[in-house]
């Protein structure tokens, strides 16, 4: 089975022409899965508010290595690394940059920035590979099973389940968690998403099959409705409860919406940010524990999935990345959670397997997930 890329050069080049012309001063203004990815691969913090400071920290590892001459002046005042320009405009560290090399601002934007960005991607993946970034990928689930992955970490060993499964055949989870656009609606429910499976799952229909009550939609139209945000989006990682449906059958209790997925205006597709997961997965949690002593027995489990590695357009490995900071602190709380993720396709479960390290020994006591087989 190939091993997942990890960050890609082309796309670090092009985060890196964003970093050139944002400054580090606005870095975390813009979603930058490559060097997320890359941060994290590097073992640097990636959590919400701290992405900023880690891909600095990033840049100037990368910075250290180029030891000196004009190529590191050069690339200090691309990035705004030297000292005192990390708040000057692009043009004018673009001026300082192409004075290092005594040409011209235009010569130097054509020629010896597209080197310069093209040389600091590298640097970038070396670093990736001699922290071992991109671990080996061992035991990924067969389709409709599941894995327990004992995930050693800085907050001690912590246990995932990872199904490789439809998300209709999950039994006895108490929270489900669906991603959603920053509208809340629901996909259709002849989608093959994941919004649209749970939506079609827990409608509950009459004796001919015909949807009678469309149960998650219309909850979520009932809270927009309450809250005064009727047609109007929300602010993305709003987490939204609803009760399960349908799904109730299978062990669900409750369904959280997370909105995740911002339209693109004037096309099909979303964005997806990675300040948006994190307070989605914080939010997640937050709402789970307020309401787990409402319910007898208490809730204790959750499934969340691969936030906008679907239509949000996210490759697994990025998504894993945007989802993984807020995991790990989460989880790392002493309230004792049991933790599911769900991806559908092999390319998902390769990149969480291969996230979480590639450690897959069960837990001493052999315990199996409730939701399939053990992989």
């Amino acid at each position: 089975m190939p091993e997942p890329s990890g960050p890609r050069h082309a796309e670090l080049v092009a985060e890196l022409r964003l970093v050139r012309e944002r400054g580090l001063l606005r870095v975390g203004q813009a979603p930058l899965p490559a060097l997320t990815a890359a941060t994290l691969a590097v073992g640097l913090p990636a959590g919400e508010g701290l992405l900023p400071s880690s891909i600095t920290t990033l840049l100037e590892r990368v910075l250290a290595g180029l030891g000196e001459g004009t190529l590191a002046d050069a690339t200090a005042y691309t990035l705004g690394i030297a000292p005192g320009t990390r708040d000057w405009p692009a043009q004018d560290r673009r001026r300082r940059a192409a004075e290092v090399y005594g040409v011209s601002v235009e010569r130097f934007r054509k020629q010896h920035e597209r080197v310069l960005l093209n040389h600091v991607a590298e640097k970038v993946l070396q670093l990736c590979q001699e922290a071992g970034g991109v671990p080996a990928v061992r035991d990924v689930p067969a389709v409709g099973t599941a894995r327990r992955v004992a995930v050693p970490t800085r907050r001690g060993e912590l246990v995932i389940t990872l199904h490789r499964a439809p998300v209709e055949t999950l039994r006895d989870i108490d929270i489900v968690v669906s991603s959603e656009n920053v509208y809340l609606e629901m996909a259709k429910t002849f989608k093959s998403s994941l919004s649209a499976t749970l939506r079609n799952v827990a409608a509950r229909r009459n004796d001919l099959g015909e949807v009678v009550d469309d149960v998650l939609q219309r909850e979520l139209r009932e809270w927009l409705r309450a809250h005064g945000r009727e047609g109007m989006a929300v602010a993305p990682g709003t987490v939204v409860p609803t009760s399960p449906g349908e799904l109730a059958r299978q062990g669900v209790r409750r369904v959280y919406h997370a909105a995740t997925a911002i339209p693109r205006p004037h096309t099909d597709g979303y964005a997806v940010e990675p300040a948006g997961v994190l307070r989605a997965v914080h939010g997640v949690f937050a709402l789970a524990r307020a309401e787990r002593d409402l319910y007898e027995p208490r809730l204790g489990s959750l499934c969340l999935p691969l936030f906008g590695a679907g239509r949000g357009g996210l490759a697994p490995e990025t998504s894993f990345a945007y989802l993984w900071p807020a995991l790990e602190l989460e989880m790392g709380e002493p309230d004792g959670w049991e933790v599911h993720l769900i991806t559908r396709g092999e390319r998902g479960a390769t990149a969480a397997v291969a996230a979480l390290g590639g450690l897959g020994a069960p837990p001493p006591d052999g315990r199996q997930s409730s939701g399939g087989i053990s992989g």
